[in-house]
C-alpha cells in the first residue's frame, strides 16, 4: 500500500517519486556534464583527449579491482549463520570478505605461491559466490529507494564521479600535501613491484616498509597476475606500468572503489544507528534515510577522502573496515561473543593495512562496543576478541620475526631486538616519527596551525588542514548536541570517548601528521549526522543537510582545482609514459630523463632519492632510514673517497644518480647517517666523470639532481 504523502520525509514530500530509470538518466546527465567540466580545468591537452584517456583507463583497468571486491563479498558470506537478515549484513560480510581476501593474498605471496592461477582460483570463487548471491544485493539497492532524488544523493553521485577521474592520473602527478604521492612511489606501489618481480613477499633490507603488513601492497600483486601482466616490459620496465600501466592505475582505482563502497557503507550505518540509539526512531514522521544520504555525500565529497581515495595509498582499506567494525559493535541483535571476533577481526585486518589502526582505530571500537554491554559481561569478549585479533595479525608478526628477530620491527627495538638496524638507525626511524614538541605544544596542533612551519603539510599539521573542510566542526556540533540531550545523553558520551582516546594516542606516538586522522571521519560525520536527526524543526533540516552537502562538494572542487599549478589534469591523458620516457616532454620528470639516457642492462643506483617505481630495472636504492650502500665504500676507504668509485664497481654498478636536494633535506633534518657528511659527498663526486646529466631548479638553475656513468 503506497504511503500516504503526509508521513513521507520532508524531501521526498516536496518531489513526486520518478521512477528509478528516470532517476538514473538524469544522474547519468549530470555527471556527463560534470565530468568534462571538471576535466576542463588547468591547462593541458585537449578536452576531448582527457575523456578519452578517463574512459580507456577505466575500461583498461578497473574490472581488476572490481573483481577483487566483488569476490571479496561473496567470500564474506562465511558469517552468514552469524547475522541472519541484519540491515547491515551486507557491510559486515563485506568486511570480513576483504579481509580474508587480503589475508590470502598475503599468505599466498608470502610463500610464493601466489600465480595467476591461484589468484584467479581465490578472486573467480568469492565471484560465483558473489553471483550466485546477486538476488540479496538486488534486494538491498531497491531498499535504498531510487525513485526519489535528493540534493545529497546527487551530491554523492558526482562525487563519486570526481574521485574516479582523480584516480585516472598517473601515480605521481597528484597531490601537493603527498608531495605528487611520494609514498606510492617509495613504497605502497614500489614494494609489489619488487615482489612481483622475484615472485614473493617479504621484508627487505633497503625498504623499512616492507617489514609493515603490506596487506593492501599485497592486493596490488594479487592485481598484477589476475591482468597476467608480465615481470618486465620488453624495455624492462615494471610489470605494473605494462599495457599502459594496467595495473598501476588498477590500485588508484581500488582506493576509488573502496571510498565509494566507504561512503555507501555509512550510509546503511547511520540508518541502523538511528534505530537503534534513537529512542522513537522508528515513529518519527521523518526517516532516516535523507540523513543517511547526507553521511555518504560528505564522506565521499570529504577533501581528504579524495586524497586517499585516489592515490595508491592504505588508508581506504582501514576507513572500510573501520566502517564494518562500526556496524558490528553497534549491532546489539548479534551475541556480545560473536560480535568480539568479528570486530576483533575486521580491526585486525585494517592492522594488516595499516598498523596506526591498532591505536587511532581499535580504541574507538572497544569503547563503542563495551558500551553497548554490561561492565560485568566484559572479560569474555575482551580475552575472545583479544586472541582473534592475535591470530589475525599472526602472519605478519611471524613473518618479521623470521626475517628480523623482532616481531614488530622496527618498533620496541630495546625489548624485542635490533635485527639488521644499528642503534643509530633505530634512533633516527623514531626520531622521524614522532614529534618532538610539548604536550601543550600536541594539543594547540590539532586546532592550530604550527607557526614555526614553512609549508600547508607542516604548518596545519591536525584538523586545520584545508583538506579536513568543515567535518571536524560537524563532528565536534553534533557530539556535544547529542551529549546535551538527555534522550542521548549516553550516546554523545561514548562518541566524545570514542574520539578523545585515539586522539591523544595521535599526539603522543606519531609525527602528527593530519592524514592519520582521517580514520575519525566516520566517527565525525556518524556523530553530526545523529546529531541533525534529533532535531525536531525537519525544514531547518532539510535546507541545513542539502546546505551542508552542496558546500562540501564545492569545497572538494576548489581543493582539486588548486593542485599541480592548478592543473590538476595536466598530464591525464598522457598517462604513465610521461614518467617512464615513453612520451616526450619538454620539461620531463627525472625518471624519464633517466630512462632515456641510460641503457635497460645499465645497474642504476639512486643516492638520496627513494622513489624508484618509474625506473628501469635494476635499480639499486635504499630509504633514508636503512643502509645506505655507499656505507661500505665509506668504511673501506674512510679518508678516500677517490676510493668509493672502485667499490661501487666491484659491485656492479654502473651509472650512481645523485639527488642533491634530498641529501640536503635530509642533513638539516639530521637524518644522514653519521658517516656520510655533505662536504666528503661533494669531493667525492668531484672525483668522477663529467655527469652525463644535471637535472636543475627552474628558475634559479641550481643543480638538485645529477647522473654519472662509473668508468671501469
Amino acid at each position: 500500500m503506497p504511503q500516504p504523502r503526509a508521513h513521507l520525509d520532508p524531501q521526498v514530500r516536496n518531489l513526486r517519486p520518478i521512477g528509478p530509470i528516470v532517476s538514473v538518466l538524469i544522474i547519468t546527465v549530470l555527471i556527463a556534464f560534470f565530468i568534462p567540466l571538471m576535466l576542463s580545468i588547468g591547462n593541458g591537452g585537449p578536452l576531448i583527449a582527457r575523456v578519452e584517456s578517463v574512459i580507456l583507463i577505466i575500461l583498461n583497468s578497473a574490472w581488476i579491482p572490481i573483481f577483487y571486491l566483488l569476490g571479496s563479498m561473496g567470500l564474506g558470506r562465511i558469517v552468514r549463520p552469524w547475522l541472519r537478515d541484519l540491515p547491515t549484513r551486507w557491510i559486515i560480510e563485506l568486511g570480513i570478505g576483504f579481509t580474508l581476501t587480503l589475508t590470502i593474498s598475503h599468505g599466498l605471496g608470502a610463500f610464493g605461491i601466489l600465480n595467476t592461477t591461484s589468484a584467479w582460483i581465490v578472486t573467480g570463487l568469492g565471484c560465483i559466490l558473489f553471483i550466485h548471491d546477486r538476488i540479496t544485493y538486488t534486494t538491498r539497492i531497491k531498499e535504498q529507494r531510487l525513485s526519489v532524488l535528493t540534493l545529497p544523493r546527487v551530491v554523492f553521485a558526482l562525487g563519486c564521479a570526481l574521485l574516479i577521474v582523480m584516480s585516472c592520473n598517473p601515480p605521481g602527478a597528484l597531490w601537493n600535501s603527498e608531495f605528487g604521492g611520494y609514498d606510492a612511489l617509495s613504497y605502497h606501489l614500489q614494494l609489489p613491484r619488487e615482489w612481483f618481480e622475484i615472485g614473493h613477499i617479504s621484508p627487505n633490507e633497503h625498504n623499512v616498509y616492507s617489514f609493515l603488513p603490506s596487506y593492501i601492497e599485497s592486493a596490488y600483486v594479487h592485481f598484477a597476475y589476475l591482468a597476467d601482466s608480465p615481470t618486465t616490459t620488453p624495455d624492462n620496465l615494471s610489470g605494473l606500468l605494462a599495457h599502459d600501466g594496467q595495473v598501476a592505475m588498477s590500485t588508484q582505482l581500488f582506493s576509488a572503489l573502496l571510498a565509494i563502497f566507504s561512503a555507501c557503507a555509512m550510509s546503511s550505518l547511520i540508518k541502523r544507528a538511528t534505530t537503534l540509539f534513537i529512542p522513537d526512531a522508528h515513529d518519527n514522521t521523518q526517516t532516516p534515510a535523507s540523513l543517511a544520504s547526507l553521511a555518504s555525500a560528505l564522506t565521499i565529497t570529504l577533501p581528504w577522502i579524495v586524497v586517499v581515495g585516489s592515490l595508491a595509498y592504505n588508508e581506504m582499506g582501514v576507513v572500510l573496515l573501520g566502517v564494518c567494525a562500526l556496524a558490528v559493535v553497534i549491532e546489539t541483535n548479534i551475541t556480545p561473543t560473536k560480535r568480539a571476533v568479528l570486530a576483533a577481526f575486521l580491526v585486525a585486518g585494517a592492522c594488516s593495512c595499516k598498523p596506526t589502526a591498532l591505536f587511532l582505530l581499535a580504541p574507538s571500537i572497544a569503547i563503542i562496543f563495551l558500551s553497548t554491554i554490561p561492565a560485568r559481561s566484559w572479560i569474555k569478549p575482551i580475552i575472545v576478541g583479544s586472541f582473534v585479533g592475535f591470530l589475525t595479525l599472526a602472519p605478519w608478526l611471524i613473518r618479521n620475526q623470521l626475517a628480523s628477530g623482532n616481531i614488530v620491527f622496527p618498533q620496541l627495538a630495546s625489548a624485542l631486538g635490533q635485527g639488521h638496524w644499528t642503534p643509530d638507525q633505530h634512533a633516527l626511524y623514531a626520531s622521524a616519527h614522532h614529534y618532538n614538541g610539548s604536550f601543550f605544544d600536541r594539543i594547540s596542533l590539532i586546532l592550530f596551525p604550527d607557526q614555526t612551519g614553512t609549508s600547508h603539510v607542516s604548518r596545519f599539521r591536525g584538523l586545520t588542514n584545508m583538506q579536513w573542510g568543515i567535518v571536524p566542526l560537524i563532528g565536534l556540533l553534533g557530539c556535544m548536541a547529542l551529549f546535551f540531550q538527555s534522550r542521548t545523553h549516553k550516546l554523545g558520551f561514548v562518541l566524545i570517548l570514542a574520539l578523545i582516546t585515539p586522539i591523544i594516542a595521535w599526539m603522543m606516538l606519531t609525527h602528527l601528521q593530519s592524514r592519520f586522522l582521517i580514520l575519525f571521519a566516520p566517527l565525525l560525520i556518524g556523530a553530526g549526522t545523529l546529531a541533525l536527526y534529533t532535531t525536531s524543526n525537519r525544514w531547518i533540516v532539510t535546507r541545513l543537510s542539502n546546505a551542508l552537502s552542496l558546500g562540501t562538494l564545492m569545497w572538494m572542487i576548489f581543493i582539486v582545482s588548486i593542485q599541480s599549478a592548478s592543473s590538476p589534469f595536466n598530464i591525464i591523458d598522457l598517462g604513465s609514459g610521461v614518467f617512464t620516457g615513453e612520451i616526450q616532454l619538454d620539461e620531463a620528470p627525472w625518471t624519464a630523463t633517466l630512462n632515456t639516457i641510460t641503457q635497460p642492462s645499465e645497474t642504476i643506483y639512486l643516492i638520496g632519492d627513494a622513489t624508484p617505481f618509474y625506473v628501469r630495472s635494476p635499480v639499486i636504492y635504499n630509504t633514508v632510514y636503512d643502509r645506505w650502500i655507499i656505507l661500505d665504500a665509506i668504511a673501506d676507504h674512510p679518508d678516500d673517497p677517490t676510493q668509493w668509485t672502485q667499490t661501487l664497481i666491484d659491485m656492479n654498478i654502473d651509472v650512481v644518480v645523485i639527488s642533491f636536494s634530498e641529501i640536503d633535506r635530509f642533513a638539516q633534518s639530521d637524518w644522514l647517517p653519521p658517516s656520510i657528511l655533505p662536504d666528503q659527498l661533494i669531493e667525492w663526486i668531484n672525483t668522477l666523470s663529467d655527469p652525463i646529466y644535471v637535472w636543475t631548479n627552474a628558475p634559479s638553475n641550481q643543480p638538485i639532481r645529477a647522473a654519472f656513468r662509473i668508468s671501469r
